[in-house]
Parts: C-alpha cells; sequence; structure tokens
C-alpha cells in the first residue's frame, strides 16, 4: 500500500484506491492499466462533483462547473499522491524530505556532532574545563515554482486523450527541478563546511586516499560506517588497482560491466543524475561525496501543499485549457554530520 499524505488522503474521504493505483500506473504505465485508470478518473470525478455523467449529454456534463472543477482538483492530488514515491529513493540518500502545510516553514534542530575534551587529572580537582554543545536551528521555507501547461481538456473529458500522460509529465517534471535544487544543495554546502579540512581532497585518485577519508567519516559519525557516493560517471574512477593487489573473475558468457559494489567494506552507491538548466547535469563528474545516511542526512527540504488554477477551454481561441500547477519547496545543506568530497583533477 502505498504511503499517501495527509491531504491527499483528507481529499480522498478515505478511499484512496483511484491514487494508489495512479501510483501503480506511474511507475509501472501500460495499455490496460491506463484504460483502468482513465475510467477511474471519470468516476473520481462523478464522486467529487456529486454530478453523474449517466443523467446527462456528455456535452452537458463537460459544462458543469462542478465537473471543471473536479477534474483538475483531482489531477492536483493525484500529482501529490504519486509525487512522494518519486521522490523518497531518489532523495533517501542524502536528503531528509518533509512535508509542511501551505504557507508553513520549516524549523528543523541541528543537534552537535563534536566529542567533548578529556584531560588528564592529578586527583587534585574538583572540575575541569567545562564543555556544553548546543545545537542549532534552521529555518527552511519553500518557495513557489511555477509550471503552466494546456490541455484540450474537452478532449480528455471526452475520453480522446490519456489523462495519464498529462499527471506523468508534470510529476516527472517538478521532480527533476527539486532534485537538481537538492543535489545544487549538496554540493555548495559541502564545498563550503569541507573547505580547508581533512575531509576533502582535491587531486588524481587514489584509492588509499580515499578509504582514509572513509575512515575518517566513519570514526568522527559515531563509527556509523559511511557509503561512497557519486554519478555513475564519478564512481567509475573507483576501480581495483593491481598493484594493491586486487584480483577479479570475469565470466565471458554475457559479461557486462558494473560499478564496484565495495571498497575495503565501504558500499558505493551510484546517485541518480539529474537534469539542469539548458540541458546540462546536475551532479558532477569529477566529485566523490562519503556520507553517513543513517548518521543524518546532510540535506534539509521542506515541501508545501500546493494551490492550482486554470482557466475555461472557451477562453482560448484553440479551445484549449490552461492549468498553472504551483509546487513549493525549498532545500538547504543543515547537518552536523561529518561527510566528506572528493575532487578527481586527472
Amino acid at each position: 500500500m502505498a504511503i499517501l499524505t495527509t491531504e491527499v488522503v483528507k481529499f480522498a474521504n478515505g478511499n484512496t484506491d483511484f491514487y494508489e493505483a495512479a501510483i501503480e500506473n506511474f511507475h509501472k504505465p501500460s495499455i490496460d492499466q491506463s484504460k483502468i485508470l482513465n475510467n477511474a478518473y471519470f468516476s473520481e470525478i462523478e464522486s467529487k462533483s456529486g454530478v453523474s455523467r449517466s443523467d446527462m449529454a456528455p456535452e452537458v456534463w463537460m459544462s458543469h462547473p462542478a465537473v471543471k472543477w473536479a477534474a483538475f482538483a483531482i489531477v492536483d492530488a493525484t500529482i501529490q499522491a504519486i509525487l512522494p514515491s518519486v521522490l523518497t529513493p531518489a532523495f533517501g540518500v542524502f536528503m531528509d524530505l518533509r512535508y509542511v502545510g501551505l504557507g508553513d516553514i520549516l524549523k528543523i534542530k541541528v543537534m552537535p556532532n563534536t566529542l567533548y575534551t578529556v584531560s588528564k587529572g592529578a586527583h587534585g580537582e574538583r572540575t575541569t574545563f567545562r564543555q556544553k554543545k548546543f545545537p542549532a536551528d534552521v529555518i527552511i521555507t519553500p518557495e513557489e515554482h511555477l509550471i503552466t501547461i494546456y490541455v484540450s481538456m474537452y478532449r480528455v473529458l471526452a475520453q480522446k486523450e490519456d489523462i495519464g500522460d498529462f499527471i506523468r509529465q508534470v510529476v516527472m517534471s517538478v521532480q527533476q527541478d527539486m532534485y537538481g535544487e537538492a543535489v545544487s544543495a549538496l554540493i555548495t554546502g559541502l564545498t563550503n563546511v569541507t573547505a580547508g579540512t581533512d575531509y576533502s581532497f582535491a587531486g588524481a585518485f587514489d584509492m588509499k586516499i580515499l578509504v582514509k577519508m572513509a575512515e575518517r567519516v566513519q570514526v568522527f559519525n559515531s563509527n556509523v560506517r559511511p557509503v561512497i557516493a557519486g554519478s555513475a560517471v564519478a564512481l567509475m574512477n573507483v576501480l581495483p588497482d593491481s598493484t594493491l593487489g586486487y584480483r577479479g573473475n570475469y565470466d565471458a558468457n554475457g559479461g557486462g560491466i558494473d560499478l564496484v559494489k565495495n571498497v575495503v567494506g565501504f558500499d558505493v552507491l551510484r546517485l541518480q543524475q539529474a537534469a539542469g538548466n539548458n540541458g546540462t547535469l546536475v551532479l558532477p563528474d569529477d566529485k566523490l561525496f562519503i556520507v553517513s545516511p543513517a548518521q543524518d542526512k546532510l540535506v534539509k527540504g521542506a515541501v508545501s501543499t500546493t494551490l492550482t488554477n486554470s482557466n475555461q477551454f472557451y477562453d482560448n481561441a484553440d479551445l484549449t485549457q490552461n492549468y498553472t500547477y504551483r509546487a513549493n519547496y525549498g532545500f538547504q545543506y543543515a547537518s552536523a554530520a561529518k561527510a566528506g568530497i572528493y575532487t578527481i583533477t586527472d
């Protein structure tokens, strides 16, 4: 069963079958499933609008104000239902994503992650240097992002176009933009906090240096084992070196090229690439990230419920209907967990 936000469950009035089916269709689309979903979409419109299709001609039913409202309200709720199932797998390695109400902000308490100084005593002191670690508060304010799409809603309501395709394109567009902003927050924040420290290194790839950085991150993260993460291209640098005594067996039957899965006990994890501006890719090809997801996620994200608006299809000369989807989200590097960044220069 899919995990749905409180807002979607409330909108569905407890009957979330349609929205769970929409999630299933998004991840495993098929022609049959698409037809079933479209029929369920119209049943949901009837339920939410309170206007039955069997009581009037199709063109009259489509022009009913309650039907027009329900059509896009359901689309909005469906997008809200699908997004968490798309975002959580992509962001899970480095980000804590939380949902807030419309107009709300997210306040994160970042706990300290430094060790206390242990002093030697001479059996003649009542106290030593007094110490106390204080948490820090970080405020994340979701920013509004807009997408305006037009669709021949008349054809959709006449069941001539697939509403699932329209929803899929909106979800994928939002997911790509959100992921891109989150990765940018990760790279910017990690670069700033590790600059000039032992948690940052730039130079030709050296497996020993990478492992030493991973060991440092583990030790100062309360012995929580980190993972080595990056884009597929960046992780191609993490290859065994024959001078270090590595050996491998390769089957020529149905062979394939894959990334190293583990380096001396540290798992290697490929991060999902993201689309940037002007056709660029967000994740760099020259950076490896040493992070401990189990300790604390480095980036915190806030996503709020949205408002949408549309016009009537008779307002446009080509009888198309505008649909403006508002997505509110923001991301910030906010963590006391230790992490490393290895920039490969050669």
